[in-house]
């Protein structure tokens, strides 16, 4: 029975490292393109989200507190140099789309993509893509235990 228990605490253990090492779409994003290009990531961690939701609420925050307590962390992916932005979004959106059972498109208009990653029921990474005329390439990139009642949320604020 000892060693039953020892296998499956050591299953468990390898499983939570796996996870922990799980790269979302913008790191693995800049691992990839990151290197070559005038690229620059900047991250909300989860301890920064919960400092946020601890700020004393105002009239309008308890909306916009409602759609953060979802999010685990925030990344933002940002190129300002000119004339790169459309190759790194089509970069991006080979690579949503050469994950297609990792990342599911949600919502596509001319230079936005959504892509959506849902373990069961429930939303744990949106990855918005975007690129303007300025030629100003973005991804965003949200992770937590979203649902679908939260894009809704989002697109309210």
């Amino acid at each position: 029975m000892k060693h039953l228990l020892c296998v499956l605490l050591m299953a468990c253990i390898g499983l939570t490292a796996a996870a922990q090492r799980e790269q979302d779409f913008a790191s693995r994003y800049m691992s990839l393109y990151g290197e070559g290009a005038a690229l620059q990531c900047a991250t909300v961690s989860p301890l920064m989200m919960e400092r946020i939701l601890q700020l004393p609420e105002s009239q309008e925050g308890g909306h916009v507190r409602e759609v953060l307590s979802q999010l685990k962390s925030i990344r933002v992916v940002s190129d300002k140099t000119a004339g790169a932005g459309e190759a790194l979004y089509d970069k991006a959106v080979e690579l949503a789309k050469d994950n297609p059972r990792r990342y599911k498109p949600y919502a596509e208009t001319d230079g936005q993509s959504i892509y959506l990653r849902k373990r069961g029921g429930v939303i744990v990474e949106l990855v918005l893509l975007t690129f303007n005329d300025e030629g100003v390439f973005n991804i965003v990139n949200l992770t937590g235990n979203m649902t679908d009642a939260f894009l809704r949320e989002l697109l309210n604020i």
